[in-house]
């Protein structure tokens, strides 16, 4: 469940401690779904279910804080499916093993409760379900107020104060002091009374403005293996979407604060945040450290070729692909690069180019013969080591012949669950081993980076997969809506990718898991996710199915639906390297 719900995002930190975030994409699309694939098989039958009456909710657990003030779902199980279900007096479909799942009102403010009542002939079975809801909001004084704050919501106009889920009309946004800026509050002088001059405020006593710094990671000089997965995130904003991934080590500026996070100066026109547990200060004495980029050279490998640039101190950096390109910007970076030494004179690198492109950033552009496959930032030694990994050569009659494919069938921890009980882990174990089998038939080598239920930490699943050398990285998983999204209407198949790199192999196995489990097509989505963002190899998130749904429970709990899941997956990853080979031989 990493998509459209509540979703789990992690990275490697230096700590290698778990980092989670929420966040909801767009709404599902509601496209028709492909021609073709409305011939696919139906989803299994639900078998009928003749136990006794035993209401249970599933969602939302008791005492749940329920996010949306109009309607909601509610789903569960009653323990047969012959018997009939009314929540607060509304019937409810049970289906025939027993699941149900209904949209209703939220409860009153003065009664924060659903009264579950199953019936089977004379049989009678009541539960009370206690929730909690969010608080009224505030009622505008002017009934014309509603339309001016839509009209302005629909504008952007910032002239509007968010409070709650509306924007009260006549109300500046107010600019956050920081506690820790140098410049003094603006002097106000009271009007003068019967001629008296005013008395002048007492002058500003000026702050220490001596540069201070902080070191990501705490880690010291080069304490740290080149070859590590340890890095230390940068954000826009305070709490905000994960950007830069830093080397430990790191020494930035700091120009302030805000609640648990440290404002750092990556150059002078750009600052970002990274959370103060990451980011101990500097020893005393220690002053901003001079970055100079000079001779470049580029060394082939069987595998990989190296751009290696000596500077002599770790750089803020980011790396974005532009067609057969990298450009890699390097933050607080002065360049003085004459001469770049093909060595090997390997033609996988065309060329490599550098621009100083403000006085203290400079950007280098990697022109490779063929697309970009993945990359990895190292650092060795006052060396900046940018390596570009080559493409797989891809026998296109049988194009998973000798790959490693990693195969991350998703969570424990946490996860969805299903109306009868059905956790996500286990369902999506059922189905990586069905992947791990198809890999196998078809010549690939697969990489589990889990075999049982014991639990793995988000942050492993990523490095299992780059260093057992993985060429693609499956993530599986099942989904879930967010509170106030009426779950009949939105539902299907979607996947996720981040990296440029890896949108062709989203949307083959998204073409390929529609047509092979035949629900609704929700498309392919750019998303920020901890199995989505490894770039030494193309990775992406799978949501096959809605778990929340009873009979997309039901059809997950089948052997032959599993199979459809795993062949979708098997058949988009063939697909991919297929076309890769086709790629690489034009």
């Amino acid at each position: 469940m990493n998509v459209i719900s509540t979703r789990v995002a992690a990275h490697s930190v230096v700590a290698i401690a778990v980092v989670t975030s929420a966040c909801t994409p767009p709404a599902p699309s509601t496209a028709p779904i492909p021609v073709g694939v409305a011939t696919a098989p139906a989803l299994p039958p639900i078998p009928l279910v003749s136990g006794p009456l035993a209401p249970r909710v599933v969602y939302p657990s008791t005492n749940a804080i329920i996010q949306s003030r109009d309607s909601n779902f509610i789903f569960g199980s009653v323990g047969n499916g012959n018997a009939s279900l009314t929540i607060n007096g509304t019937a409810v479909r049970v289906y025939p093993n027993g699941a149900f799942l209904g949209w209703l009102a939220v409860p009153r403010q003065d009664a924060p409760q659903y009264d579950i009542v199953a019936a089977l002939g004379a049989d009678t079975a009541r539960i009370t379900h206690v929730v909690r809801l969010l608080p009224p909001l505030p009622l505008p004084r002017d009934s014309t107020a509603v339309d001016t704050l839509a009209a302005a919501a629909r504008e952007g106009d910032d002239s509007f104060l968010l409070f709650g889920a509306a924007r009260l009309p006549g109300m500046s946004r107010v600019p956050v002091r920081d506690s820790t800026s140098t410049r003094p509050a603006p002097a106000t002088v009271a009007p003068p009374r019967g001629g008296v001059p005013p008395v002048a405020p007492p002058a500003a006593v000026p702050r220490d403005t001596t540069p201070t710094f902080v070191v990501l990671g705490g880690i010291p000089n080069d304490s740290l293996p080149p070859d590590t997965d340890r890095v230390v995130i940068v954000r826009p904003t305070p709490g905000g979407t994960y950007k830069w991934f830093l080397f430990p080590g790191t020494v930035l500026q700091t120009t302030g604060k805000e609640g648990d996070f440290v404002r750092v100066r990556l150059d002078t026109q750009l600052e970002a945040f990274v959370a103060s547990a990451d980011a101990p200060p500097a020893p005393p004495g220690t002053v901003a450290p001079r970055r100079i980029a000079t001779n470049a050279e580029v060394l082939p490998g069987a595998d990989y070729i190296d751009l290696v640039i000596p500077i002599g101190a770790r750089p803020a950096y980011f790396v974005e692909q532009r067609g057969n390109s990298f450009e890699l910007t390097l933050y607080g970076m002065r360049a003085t690069t004459d001469i770049i030494a093909y060595r090997g004179n390997d033609p996988f690198v065309r060329t490599v180019e550098w621009v100083q492109e403000t006085n203290d950033r400079a950007r280098f552009t990697v022109h490779l013969r063929d697309e970009p496959f993945g990359y990895l930032v190292l650092w060795e030694r006052g060396r900046l080591v940018f390596r570009v990994r080559r493409p797989p050569i891809v026998d296109p009659r049988h194009p998973l012949r000798g790959l490693v494919i990693a195969v991350d069938p998703g969570h424990p921890p946490v996860g969805a669950t299903g109306p009868t009980g059905l956790v996500e882990a286990q369902a999506t174990l059922w189905v990586g081993q069905r992947v791990q089998r198809l890999l196998s038939e078809r010549g690939a080598i697969p990489v589990m980076t889990r075999t049982t239920m014991a639990p793995v930490e988000l942050i492993a699943r990523p490095i299992i997969a780059r260093r057992a050398n993985a060429r693609a990285l499956v993530s599986i998983h099942l989904n879930a809506l967010p509170d106030g999204i009426n779950p009949f209407g939105a539902h299907g198949t979607g996947t996720y990718f981040f990296r440029a790199q890896s949108e062709a192999l989203a949307r083959a196995v998204q073409r390929n898991m529609v047509a092979r489990m035949g629900l609704r097509d929700l498309g392919v989505y750019y998303d920020n996710l901890a199995l989505t963002r490894p770039t030494w190899m193309p990775s992406i998130l799978c949501e096959g199915a809605f778990l929340m749904l009873p009979e997309q429970e039901a059809a997950l709990r089948t052997p032959e639906f599993q199979e459809r899941y795993a062949r979708g997956i098997v058949d988009g990853l063939e697909e991919y390297f297929r076309g890769l080979a086709s790629a690489t031989a034009r």
